[in-house]
């Protein structure tokens, strides 16, 4: 699929890997431990589900308008690395303010404190999400590097998830999630530094005269494989409740948090190892591909969990390293196609847009996240989870977890494994009509894109008409 070419330096790029490694720490603490924090301050599970859901409402505008900034926007020092800059204050600050949420306030209080908080710390993530995506197509434009650079930094990103999930559940019971909070964000902070030191943009595309909100609009409309994969992708990751329900399937049904340090170290440790072959997979394979066979490895593995159970331990460990397989095509392949589809957009509408582009990615991962949130504890409040009727499992005198009723371990085991088959049961139809964008083409679009082939040749070489 390519020679390995390379404009960045090594430092610059584990400089940007790293970054990953930081941001996804702070992303963990916010996407799969926010429902546990409200359940553990006392929210009920009714209003969990309304918290996580409403600063969404904020993030379809917030998002949007970001995107569409970054492209018209001609900062000093960049395109994309000074939002970098602001941003590395601004989301430590935000995670701070939601998990000192005051103890003993009232439903009310705590839900307003939440929406406030979770909204904010929004604006502070889309604004280094979008630049740091956005920032590889700056960096190199080489198609093979840029996939190497984005596949190298979701392997990190994946490692942060694990060593954030597992640093995380091993912290809050012990010190409290308030010293577990700064905690996460001094470690996240010091790995996101390096890229804003070290980071340059070196590809300067001529985007003619000044675009205008309505010519952006027009040609998002028009770039259609970009909505046809996040529409695809918002399914899979909607449905996807590993993360989540985890830690409450321990807590709640295992009765043991330590077992949902297990249980998520078998989700994401294969996807770890897995992932370091992916630049490698994708110069010889197609990554749409890869991308479909580890979206359907995961539904398959996420229904047969369901029939198998969870009382024999070795099977359920074993099924869940599978699961995490079929977690590489979310957690990092999936990422590799927005900078194809900003290719796409520029070749088809002549307008470039990695801004509006990469915050359509940014606005689908958070919403996609919150969605996940609002719904397991939505349907986990409709089947009869109560957290509060919990009856304490006491081991040498000290509480190792809680236990609900056989109705509130069925709810969990419902959620946890056959509603993240449904999701990826509707995306893979989705994709296989609808998305025709292959690397090859894309390699070709980018030639064109940057003046070293004409639009006639491009069009001669083209697998398919576009």
């Amino acid at each position: 699929m390519g020679e390995a070419k390379h404009q960045t330096t090594r430092l610059e790029r584990a400089a940007y890997s790293a970054y990953f490694f930081g941001q996804n720490i702070f992303y963990v603490i916010i996407a799969t431990y926010v429902s546990t924090f409200l359940l553990n301050m006392g929210m009920s599970e009714a209003v969990a589900a309304v918290v996580c859901l409403a600063p969404q409402i904020w993030d379809i505008i917030n998002d949007i308008v970001f995107g569409i900034i970054v492209d018209k926007a001609n900062l000093k020092g960049g395109k994309f690395l000074p939002w970098l800059k602001i941003s590395w204050i601004f989301i430590p600050a935000t995670t701070l303010l939601l998990f000192f949420m005051p103890a003993g306030m009232s439903q009310g209080k705590m839900a307003a404190w939440v929406i406030v908080a979770y909204s904010l710390w929004s604006v502070a993530y889309t604004m280094c999400d979008t630049p740091i995506f956005a920032l590889s197509t700056a960096m190199s434009e080489y198609i093979s590097e840029r996939t190497s650079i984005l596949s190298v930094g979701r392997v990190f990103a994946t490692v942060g998830a694990i060593v954030g999930t597992l640093g995380i559940e091993a912290l809050y019971g012990n010190v409290g999630w308030r010293t577990t909070a700064i905690i996460c964000s001094a470690l996240s902070m010091l790995c996101m530094f390096p890229i804003l030191i070290l980071g340059k943009e070196r590809t300067k595309v001529d985007r003619g005269p000044s675009i205008h909100f309505k010519d952006l609009a027009g040609a998002l409309v028009k770039n259609k494989y970009l909505l046809i994969f996040y529409i695809s992708f918002l399914f899979v990751s909607v449905a996807n409740s590993v993360q989540i329900i985890v830690p409450i399937f321990a807590e709640y049904v295992l009765g043991n948090t330590d077992k949902g340090t297990i249980l998520l170290a078998m989700s994401l440790l294969p996807a770890v190892v897995l992932s370091f072959f992916i630049p490698s997979l994708c110069r010889r394979f197609d990554k749409f591909y890869i991308y479909l066979g580890t979206v359907i490895i995961f539904a398959a593995a996420s229904a047969l969990q369901f029939f198998v159970g969870y009382d024999n331990e070795i099977l359920l460990d074993v099924i869940m390293a599978i699961r995490g397989v079929g977690l590489i095509g979310v957690g990092v392949i999936a990422y590799l196609f927005t900078p194809d589809c900003v290719e796409y957009g520029q070749y088809k509408n002549g307008v470039r847009q990695e801004g509006i582009c990469f915050a359509i990615q940014t606005f689908v991962t958070k919403l996609s996240g919150s969605i996940n949130n609002s719904m397991c504890m939505a349907i986990l409040a409709a089947m009869g989870f109560v957290a509060k009727n919990a009856t304490d499992i006491i081991v040498n005198g000290e509480v190792i977890g809680h236990e609900v009723d056989m109705i509130g371990k069925s709810a969990c085991w419902f959620v946890f494994t056959i509603v993240s088959a449904i999701g990826p049961l509707v995306a893979v139809p989705i994709l296989i009509i609808g998305y025709k964008l292959r690397d090859r083409d894309v390699e070709l679009m980018t030639l064109c894109n940057n003046g070293e082939i004409t639009k006639a040749d491009c069009e001669s070489k083209l697998s398919r008409q576009y």
